[in-house]
């Protein structure tokens, strides 16, 4: 759970600090149709909430879109909220997610820290 904290963190911090232009301009120059990199810290955020509130066996909840310097914040909480869900649960804990898939704690981490290295080399 160390190394995700640890790397959402990074990606948090980052977004943190980026202009409001860096935010608003698009993950990849080369597409036009490529979302900005705060709608796609947002994303993050929002999938980080949806695992949280499957692992606690919660409904799912919105992240609201608060505006480009808050996603940081967003991506901050929500990953929090996560490690906080899985950090009493061992790694091969058996969980089922709402797409009814059964899992197990450990790949819940690993899809996490997939999402945030992806977006982390996107930034």
């Amino acid at each position: 759970m160390g190394p995700f904290v640890k790397e959402s963190g990074a990606v948090a911090d980052r977004l943190r600090h980026l202009s409001e232009a860096r935010l608003k301009a698009p993950l990849t120059a080369r597409q036009e149709s490529s979302p900005t990199r705060a709608g796609a810290a947002l994303a993050l955020a929002q999938c980080l909430a949806d695992l949280a509130a499957a692992v606690e066996g919660e409904p799912l909840r919105e992240v609201p879109d608060l505006g480009v310097f808050v996603v940081g914040d967003q991506v901050a909480v929500t990953s929090g909220d996560l490690a906080s869900a899985l950090g009493a649960l061992a790694e091969e804990h058996a969980l089922i997610l709402q797409d009814g898939e059964p899992t197990t704690a450990g790949d819940v981490v690993r899809r996490a820290r997939a999402m945030v290295r992806e977006l982390s080399a996107a930034i």
